[in-house]
């Protein structure tokens, strides 16, 4: 779990929506429940143009908005499903 990027490979929130739709096991969809809580640092040393060195910032988790369909990616599924 070394990268801070959950993808759908890893137990983020994409994740474990993926192992609930797959149907997966309760013990694999309790396993992403207790992965999904997860204590994430509120401030970040990142880098500031205006002081022109690393400071503290403030973040803030988002939510993957909804999908519209209308991706490449989807478009092919869904036609290759036909």
């Amino acid at each position: 779990f070394g990268s801070s990027h959950f993808g759908p490979s890893g137990f983020g929130p994409s994740g474990i929506r993926i192992a609930r739709e797959l149907g997966a096991a309760p013990a694999l969809a309790a396993a992403a429940d207790a992965l999904a809580m997860v204590n994430i640092p509120k401030t970040r040393n990142t880098y500031c143009r205006k002081c022109k060195k690393h400071t503290p910032h403030k973040v803030s988790q988002y939510k993957t908005g909804k999908k519209t369909g209308k991706a490449q990616g989807d478009r092919r599924y869904e036609k290759k499903q036909k």
